[in-house]
């Protein structure tokens, strides 16, 4: 397979992508079928460590289409300067090509994107990524996909309006798609820049014989996965009202000055949002992660009906600025 040259110059800290198109030596489009693809860039061809590794996509695989991809957050830590890349693909066979090479050459922005915090998005709702459980009410707001969050200001993960869940592998949707390691790195993308995730689990009331819903390890195992300190308490569950946080940020952002809860979990980590028992037990809490914020609740039907308020909405927002 004949090796092409392309030179390549990005910006750091913006998105990049390019598109391909190989053909064989009578001019036809080469089949792609069954290629996988691998292209890093390099300080130098024989630099140990890569300084980037691109996503390479295969558009149109019987056509010899494919996509070199970086995203700015990857954009963003390279060392301004010239390097160099290449493409490597692997047959269905195993056999190994170098079908592209060229220069790579990033050039300094001047406002890199981890100091900015993103905070226009298309749509100024709730988007919800549904669990895959029956017996909930469909939710009012967006029905959206993991391809969808940068769209949203705030995004909805696990468990809607009254469901029940151990979020095990392979039961859960909202558990699978963290063990996913694009879509987890997409979370974690939108969460630096800005975003607000909302991740919400359900009560567990201590041995596996009365829990009916949440299982607390399932619920830690994802909240490692999402790279935060918070964690489910050992603590048992609760249902009543709750009060608001004295924490600074939260009085700000204007969260209602108490929650009725069914059921809920208890939490450690992070900072309060609504507590209960002077603030000595916490029932919804959040942590900074990069410009945004990762919020956590244990309780998926406080509101009359699968709603998601808008007020909610404002204070994530307005906590994200204010934090």
């Amino acid at each position: 397979m004949a090796v092409y040259v392309n030179n390549i110059t990005v910006d750091t800290g913006s998105n990049f992508f390019r598109d391909f198109y190989l053909d064989n030596a009578d001019g036809t489009p080469l089949d792609l079928t069954g290629y996988t693809g691998k292209s890093e860039v390099r300080k130098h061809p024989e630099s140990v460590g890569a300084a980037a590794t691109f996503t390479v996509s295969f558009v149109d695989r019987s056509n010899g289409h494919f996509r070199l991809s970086l995203d700015r957050y990857v954009t963003e830590k390279i060392k301004p300067g010239r390097y160099s890349y290449d493409v490597m693909f692997t047959d269905s066979s195993d056999q190994k090509s170098i079908v592209l090479e060229g220069m790579f050459n990033a050039r300094e922005d001047y406002t890199p994107i981890s100091e900015c915090v993103k905070t226009d998005y298309a749509f100024t709702k709730t988007g919800i990524i549904l669990e895959n459980l029956n017996s909930s009410p469909t939710p009012t707001e967006d029905i959206i996909t993991i391809d969808d969050i940068s769209e949203y200001g705030v995004v909805h993960i696990g468990v809607n309006f009254n469901q029940c869940s151990t979020f095990d592998i392979g039961s859960s949707t909202t558990r699978d798609m963290l063990e996913d390691s694009a879509s987890l790195t997409k979370i974690k993308q939108y969460i630096e820049l800005g975003g607000v995730i909302w991740f919400n689990a359900e009560w567990w009331n201590g041995s596996p014989s009365e829990r009916n819903c949440s299982d607390k390890s399932n619920i830690n195992a994802m909240l490692t996965l999402l790279g935060t300190e918070i964690r489910a308490s050992t603590d048992q569950g609760f249902v009543g009202n709750a009060d608001r946080s004295t924490a600074p940020s939260v009085v700000a952002s204007g969260f209602p000055e108490t929650e009725n809860h069914n059921a809920s979990v208890l939490w450690t980590g992070g900072i309060p949002v609504y507590t209960i028992e002077g603030g000595t037990k916490v029932l919804s809490v959040y942590e900074k992660i990069g410009n945004g914020i990762l919020f956590v609740q244990g309780d998926s039907n406080i509101f009359s009906g699968p709603t998601y308020p808008t007020s909610y909405y404002d204070a994530f927002r307005e906590l994200v600025l204010n934090s």
